[in-house]
């Protein structure tokens, strides 16, 4: 299974505006891309706090053809709102819902949520490319890409313009 990260992240290295979750700065150029290259992937895992933040978004476009794995710690919290198939919360860690999904024989997964999820799949080899949308835009504070103290390599594979300002950067851990 080919998994790529997916991110939008501020000039300073944040995934979100201090503490709050989503990205609600990402630029409508991003936007749009992000909308557009969900729907060449089969699944994505993202956590919590990033299910949380799109809640509504998620529930009005579920998708039979597209499956969101949500990883938290209380699955059975979202029980209502889980369907086999298409919309998933598993307490599983980031690298065993990858393994679980290409079992399941899926064959593209997005990772659109968490630098817990993000670091565990680098760290495991499971990640094979990570897309950073750089926004023109600092916080001073937020969260971070990945969690913890880790030394990551990455090797560039392209550079794309979304809007005026705003980068879209492609790499793969070297």
């Amino acid at each position: 299974m080919h998994t790529v990260g997916i991110v939008v992240m501020s000039l300073d290295g944040c995934l979100t505006r201090h503490d709050e979750h989503g990205a609600e700065f990402a630029s409508a150029g991003d936007q749009r891309f992000f909308r557009q290259v969900l729907t060449t992937f089969d699944c994505a895992i993202m956590g919590g706090g990033g299910y949380r933040a799109a809640r509504d978004h998620i529930l009005a476009n579920r998708s039979e053809k597209h499956l969101r794995i949500v990883l938290t710690r209380a699955p059975d919290r979202y029980g209502s709102e889980a369907r086999p198939g298409i919309l998933e919360f598993r307490s599983d860690d980031s690298v065993d819902a990858v393994r679980n999904l290409a079992e399941r024989g899926y064959a593209r997964c997005a990772l659109i949520g968490g630098a817990r999820i993000l670091t565990g799949c680098v760290r495991a080899r499971v990640l094979d490319e990570l897309w950073i949308t750089l926004e023109p835009v600092a916080f001073g504070q937020g969260r971070r890409l990945f969690r913890g103290a880790v030394e990551f390599r990455f090797e560039l594979l392209s550079t794309e313009l979304l809007g005026p300002s705003t980068l879209l950067l492609r790499y793969r851990p070297a």
